[in-house]
């Protein structure tokens, strides 16, 4: 579903657009999806629910663009070395740095089943804009010669959603910028080099 953020035709106010919004990730932060409603958020906000109606058609609406706002896929990335590119990319995938959009990962982690039938719903195009992001990322490590192409791709995207999903259900272990540079050192960089060394041997 295409976000409705930019669409064109509706009433415009910059800052009662961002005060809701902003209403919107704070609840999904506090109590998860379902408690970011129409009512809820409008009240949050200190808003009319027309106002709300008037903006975007549903829930799904406003909170797809209220998650795009605060962690929008087209993020430029480059540093010109793979391990600060990735490291980079899901710092900002994961909300470092944005208190709201932090505390929304973690009440998603902790969700992960109702978070995923939403996204699958709502805004499949979300996780594969994403995922095409970091693969871009590795490409062009390619083609600047830093490391070989690697034999599974696939599985090097999954390492850090998958540790950081782990490390969250198992533990309790919130995602940090400490945890994202120590999953890609420790896990992502070895396993991208190891073809390097495979073909010297």
């Amino acid at each position: 579903m295409p976000s409705s953020f930019l669409s064109v035709g509706r009433p415009r106010d910059a800052a009662l657009d961002g005060a809701i919004l902003r209403a919107a990730m704070e609840l999904l932060g506090e109590a998860g999806m379902a408690a970011v409603t129409m009512d809820a958020v409008a009240q949050r906000a200190g808003a009319g629910k027309a106002s709300l109606y008037r903006r975007w058609k549903s829930k799904d609406e406003l909170l797809a663009d209220a998650l795009t706002l605060h962690s929008p896929t087209d993020v430029e990335v480059d540093t010109g070395r793979l391990r600060d590119d990735l490291v980079r990319v899901y710092e900002h995938y994961y909300g470092i740095g944005d208190h709201l959009m932090q505390a929304a990962v973690q009440e998603m982690l902790g969700n992960v089943r109702q978070h995923m039938a939403w996204t699958e719903k709502v805004a499949p195009e979300r996780l594969t804009a994403r995922r095409a992001k970091v693969r871009a990322l590795f490409e062009r490590a390619v083609a600047r010669g830093e490391i070989a192409p690697p034999p599974d791709l696939d599985l090097l995207l999954d390492v850090v959603p998958a540790m950081v999903l782990s490390r969250y259900n198992t533990r309790g272990q919130k995602v940090t910028r400490a945890s994202i540079a120590r999953f890609v050192d420790g896990l992502v960089m070895p396993l991208a080099r190891r073809n390097d060394e495979s073909r010297t041997l």
